[in-house]
């Protein structure tokens, strides 16, 4: 039976949700603030997390960056329901999203559609990990889907089209920047650390976007 986590602070809201999720045939786990759900997160596994907006200790979206939800599928359910507010939620990496108010036959039908989508143990297939959407510019992670800066686009891209070779930095401000002289800058190791807190599962031991010293730079799939 499949697991589901469920954050809603509404409480008739919630309550409703829960019991049709259960009638559907899930197990449903609710919670009502981004701290419950990350406690969640840390020590149970779930399928498919499904999440407000507006919840009382701040923007539901930050639960998509939560390092922990890999292989969880995410689905919003918000009263945000402007084209530019569904576009951000599936940016910040919701795999999809249904605004309020909703029939819970589609929310039904959905929630089916996720799992078809989800892949056997829960990890995303190395296939559609570090695809780059440049009409989104997103790029795609074991953390969902991360929005990108324009410059965080051509960087990554560029790293990607060259994934297991070293450039060095000298080649980047080059390429990447533009630069026609190469300043005594810090701006390639702030851009990679920034980078590192949103697409590595563990920032501090980079797995995918390394620094050699004396070397340059290197994206390892």
């Amino acid at each position: 039976m499949s697991r589901l986590l469920l954050v809603e602070d509404e409480l008739s809201l919630g309550d409703t949700i829960r019991l049709s999720l259960i009638k559907m045939g899930f197990e449903c786990d609710w919670v009502k603030t981004i701290k419950e759900a990350r406690e969640k997160l840390n020590h149970e596994v779930y399928e498919l997390m499904i999440l407000d907006r507006n919840l009382p200790d701040g923007e539901g979206t930050q639960l998509l960056k939560h390092p922990r939800r890999k292989g969880v599928m995410a689905l919003i359910l918000s009263s945000k329901s402007g084209v530019d507010e569904r576009v951000e939620g599936l940016r910040k990496g919701a795999d999809d999203y249904l605004p309020k108010p909703f029939s819970f036959k589609e929310l039904e039908a959905r929630i089916h559609a996720l799992m078809r989508r989800r892949p056997e143990g829960g990890i995303r297939e190395s296939s559609a990990l570090w695809v780059l959407s440049e009409e989104l510019l997103t790029l795609e992670t074991e953390l969902g889907a991360v929005e990108l800066t324009p410059l965080e686009f051509k960087f990554m891209k560029y790293l990607i089209d060259r994934k297991g070779t070293i450039v060095s930095k000298d080649r980047l401000l080059k390429d990447v920047w533009g630069f026609s002289f190469l300043p005594k800058t810090r701006t390639i190791d702030y851009l990679i650390t920034q980078l590192r807190k949103r697409i590595e599962l563990d920032p501090e031991h980079p797995k995918h976007l390394l620094t050699i010293r004396g070397a340059g730079v290197k994206f390892a799939p």
